[in-house]
């Protein structure tokens, strides 16, 4: 026993001495201007850091990097002239207040990665797309000479096709505490169209994150956690949608590898919600408005708000090469209440949706005018003596309210996003004509009823009084 503790506190006191050899090392050999160098050369950018937290236990406790900015493309001339100077806030490329990093040591003898925290705070990145198109960061994504001669060598080879990243492929067991930013930005620039588009207030973490290529039945899991707000500047030329600003939440589950096949094939299950948002030139919301079935039966809904105004609304994401669906979703405006269901294909920007609106009985007088407005177009010559256009509405708007008389409606959206078809599957609306019809033919009913009643009456009063003349005379003759 005395042995095993001796041999115990050898071990011990030589990790600790590790860690404390590997600490000094980190002190002397990280420094920020050196690192900023460094950094300039790979990157071809202004780049400056405030400072670098080091202590003597920084491998235990981790590393923070404070105050980074990194600049657009820079000529070497360019970047001999910019020492020494700050980076230009126009010319901003990434910043970052603090960057944290803190990974177990322990692990690493057992042939686990466990990496505690690796947060970037208030990170701003600003993503420019030219007019040539190419984008701001195109230069980083270029090879060097030696990377082109090793391709050029290897295209000389048989390539054989690239292979699908597999779990057994994983060397260790990865486990993370939490990995993603805080409270950052985005903004995409798109100089050809000007349009401009933001992320702001950005929480997005992955977290609890257990990969096990020896038990991926029981690890194989990433937790994500989701806070944002996401903006256009500016309308958007093309797309489904004009412009925007809406709050995203969510939370869930995300399977990395497939069970069957062990092949990265991400499955993502979230909860999701919008706190607050708002649209404008919504093409599916824009198709529901001026569906024909509805059209011509009661008028464009063109009064309802252009802008779709919306709080609290929540639905169920699942998504997996490239399907989204949509389940449970529900919104509510100040125009309408929905729920919606849909299927997403990613891959061919498609979308198959059902959707349920109840509108809000501010409407219903509009709705019933609508109505009587095309009503009063179809009546024409002598139907007009026996049905009026209020007569048709009183109808016709039966058919669109439910029990608790407010419009329901039922669409299938379908087709491509931008251009989507739909289609009012319920109520089932007869035309107005068909209204009008059947009315006017109980009201001639209706008057030939009349008018036979009155002839039986008149010719039963003329036979009553031949009846009493007759009597008349045959007494006077007797």
């Amino acid at each position: 026993m005395k042995k095993f503790l001796k041999w115990l506190a050898i071990v011990i006191g030589g990790l600790i001495a590790l860690i404390i050899i590997a600490s000094i090392v980190l002190m002397l050999v990280i420094n920020k201007d050196m690192i900023a160098q460094q950094a300039e050369k790979a990157l071809n950018r202004h780049v400056t850091i405030e400072s670098i937290d080091v202590s003597i236990f920084s491998v235990l406790s981790g590393i923070e990097v404070n105050g980074v900015a990194i600049s657009n493309f820079k000529t070497p001339k360019q970047l001999e002239a910019l020492k020494g100077k700050p980076v230009d806030k126009a010319d901003l490329f990434v910043g970052l207040d603090s960057f944290t990093f803190k990974l177990k040591i322990m692990p690493l003898l057992q042939g686990k990665f466990e990496l505690r925290e690796l947060v970037l705070s208030a990170p701003k990145v600003n993503i420019v797309r030219y007019k040539s198109g190419a984008f701001n960061f195109s230069d980083l994504m270029q090879p060097s000479k030696k990377e082109k001669e090793e391709k050029k060598v290897e295209e000389v080879k048989k390539e054989e096709p690239a292979k699908p990243l597999k779990a057994d492929a994983l060397p260790v067991s990865i486990t993370v505490g939490k990995v993603g930013m805080e409270k950052g930005s985005v903004t995409f620039m798109d100089q050809s169209s000007g349009q401009k588009i933001m992320l702001y207030n950005c929480n997005a973490l992955v977290h609890d994150i257990e990969i096990d290529p020896k038990d991926l039945k029981n690890k194989n899991q990433v937790k994500l956690t989701v806070d944002i707000g996401i903006k256009t500047i500016g309308k958007i030329s093309t797309g489904s949608v004009e412009s925007f600003d809406i709050g995203l939440s969510a939370k869930g589950n995300i399977k990395p590898f497939d069970l069957k096949t062990r092949i990265l094939n991400p499955e993502i299950s979230l909860k999701a919600g919008s706190p607050y948002g708002t649209m404008t030139g919504l093409q599916i919301f824009d198709a529901i408005k001026s569906n024909e079935t509805l059209a011509n039966y009661a008028g464009k809904f063109d009064f309802l708000a252009k802008d779709v105004k919306w709080k609290n609304g929540y639905i169920d994401i699942w998504y997996k090469g490239g399907l989204l669906k949509i389940t449970n979703g529900k919104i509510s405006t100040d125009d309408y209440a929905g729920n919606f269901k849909a299927d997403i294909n990613l891959n061919t920007s498609t979308v198959n949706a059902d959707i349920d609106m109840i509108l809000n009985e501010k409407h219903n007088k509009r709705i019933y005018n609508g109505i009587k407005d095309n009503a009063s177009k179809l009546i024409k010559g002598d139907v007009a003596k026996y049905v009026k256009p209020e007569n048709v509405a009183d109808q016709a708007f039966k058919y669109l309210t439910n029990k608790d008389g407010k419009v329901y409606l039922q669409f299938a959206v379908t087709g491509p996003m931008n251009k989507p078809k739909t289609k009012l599957v319920a109520p089932e609306l007869p035309s107005l004509n068909d209204i009008i019809k059947d009315m006017a033919g109980d009201v001639v009913d209706v008057a030939k009823e009349k008018a036979v009643e009155k002839v039986s009456k008149t010719v039963e009063k003329t036979t009553d009084k031949a009846k009493d003349k007759a009597t008349k005379k045959l007494k006077k003759l007797f």
